[in-house]
């Protein structure tokens, strides 16, 4: 079956993707030894200050992953379709239920799409975006609570409140992490999963941004 190459990942999406693999796991790692400290050292404490340094690493990253997201939102008005996530299209739904009923096998095929099919679209605007918009404003606000009157407590501290106190702002910041790592476990089953049973270059294509498509002409691998 003769294919044609698309190009359907720009190169800041590509960069955005692979910059923010790097900053989620660094979070992750740091975030989850903040919660609770999986390795100790023996010394004086001035010498071998692990907590200070994983708070100060965690903090770090995060300011990066915030540029990377405000990169992302961006590049989501300045970049092709593929980059853009528009729910009000004619089909969205249609195409959301066809992808639903292959993902569960209630069915053997489904609409080949380029880009993200709906299904990956609405997990990756809930989890991505709407999930990291809150670990960024719930990470601020309770990074102001060291500083009181600073920066992050004038601008984000509101967060607090409005959970009622500190402590149920941690616990769902910590819930909303592992859901981070739920997500990334399902996407790259499903990105493998693609590959198998599309062999459209999926995997590919988020180095190289292009993948592969059944070309109704007979043209081979012609990039467009």
């Amino acid at each position: 079956m003769l294919k044609r190459a698309v190009y359907v990942w720009e190169a800041p999406i590509r960069l955005y993707h692979w910059i923010n693999v790097v900053l989620i796991i660094a979070l992750l790692i740091t975030g989850l030894y903040i919660d609770k400290p999986f390795a100790f050292q023996t010394g004086e404490p001035y010498a071998n200050f692990i907590m200070g340094k994983m708070r100060l690493w965690h903090a770090l990253t995060a300011w990066f992953f915030i540029a990377n997201f405000l990169f992302r939102l961006y590049w989501a008005f300045a970049g092709n379709e593929h980059a853009q996530f528009k729910p009000w299209r004619k089909g969205f739904v249609a195409d959301g239920m066809d992808s639903l009923k292959y993902y569960l096998f209630l069915k053997k095929e489904h609409t080949v799409h380029t880009g993200h099919n709906v299904i990956a679209q609405l997990t990756y605007f809930f989890v991505l975006w709407i999930g990291s918009l809150f670990m960024i404003l719930s990470g601020l606000a309770m990074q102001g609570e060291i500083a009181p009157g600073g920066f992050q407590e004038r601008f984000f501290g509101w967060v607090i409140p409005l959970f009622g106190m500190s402590s149920p702002v941690r616990m769902y910041h910590h819930l909303v992490a592992w859901l981070f790592v739920v997500f990334i476990a399902a996407h790259l089953y499903l990105v493998i999963r693609q590959e198998i049973l599309d062999d459209d270059g999926t995997i590919s294509s988020i180095f190289s941004g292009y993948k592969y498509v059944i070309d109704e002409a007979g043209a081979s691998h012609e990039k467009e």
